[in-house]
């Protein structure tokens, strides 16, 4: 054998026995985020909500200004190989009329929903993680608007098992004057390609209390948007 084939051999032993381990370790979290009593958690929601909120999602409540924030999440673009294809015919379209709305649709970076009365706010951010786009879906809108079950596949199915099996994924399709705006959000707090999982098996269960607890509070304003929530049920 020469160096460099030992050295290629010994490569892909090291990067297989690393999926090895993250597999197990994610399983292993997975396991004790499934035994929590999420019935007894939800209780804690609004002290979940407030420690991010006043923590790492505070650039949130600042931006909310005196706006109520009832419930919030995370969300992401349905976006897939077809999709990048798609963006790489939009981006030679810079210079044309078009490209104030190219960025929206186009731009794979952290979304928030939050929901305020009876308005659903969608904060979008640019590549540094600032908020750049604010939009506001009011009454009328979230009444035309769907919430789907989304099939657990690829990417989305990674993220969401890496958390716990009680994780399910939805697609938002909220109504425009154009064409809808379509988000994936899940009963957790997830960016599908933003690959951060946590470590932390408590951390998991707040993530999912507080998604869940905004797909509920949504739900009971909306009953076209109401989904079954394995963790609440």
């Amino acid at each position: 054998m020469t160096f460099y084939y030992i050295i290629f051999i010994a490569g892909i032993a090291l990067y297989t026995g690393y999926m090895f381990y993250l597999k197990r370790k994610n399983a292993q979290q997975a396991d004790a985020v499934d035994k929590a009593d999420f019935k007894a958690e939800s209780a804690n929601a609004e002290r979940y909500k407030h420690t991010y909120l006043t923590g790492d999602l505070s650039f949130l409540q600042e931006a909310m200004g005196r706006e109520p924030i009832d419930a919030f999440n995370y969300a992401s673009l349905e976006y897939g190989l077809g999709s990048a294809l798609k963006d790489g015919l939009k981006d030679r379209l810079k210079g044309m009329a078009t490209l104030g709305t190219v960025k929206f649709n186009t731009v794979n970076t952290a979304k928030y929903l939050v929901l305020s009365n009876d308005d659903l706010h969608l904060f979008d951010t640019d590549t540094e993680g600032e908020i750049d786009k604010h939009l506001v879906f009011n009454r009328e809108r979230l009444e035309h608007s769907t919430l789907t079950a989304y099939p657990l596949e690829g990417q989305v199915k990674a993220q969401a098992e890496a958390r716990s099996s009680q994780v399910k994924a939805y697609l938002l399709s909220l109504q425009t004057d154009d064409k809808p705006v379509k988000l994936i959000v899940y009963t957790c707090l997830i960016f599908t390609n933003i690959p951060e999982i946590p470590t932390d098996p408590q951390t998991t269960i707040q993530d999912i209390v507080i998604a869940s607890d905004f797909l509920k509070q949504l739900g009971d304003r909306y009953p076209n948007l109401k989904v079954a929530l394995p963790a609440f049920s």
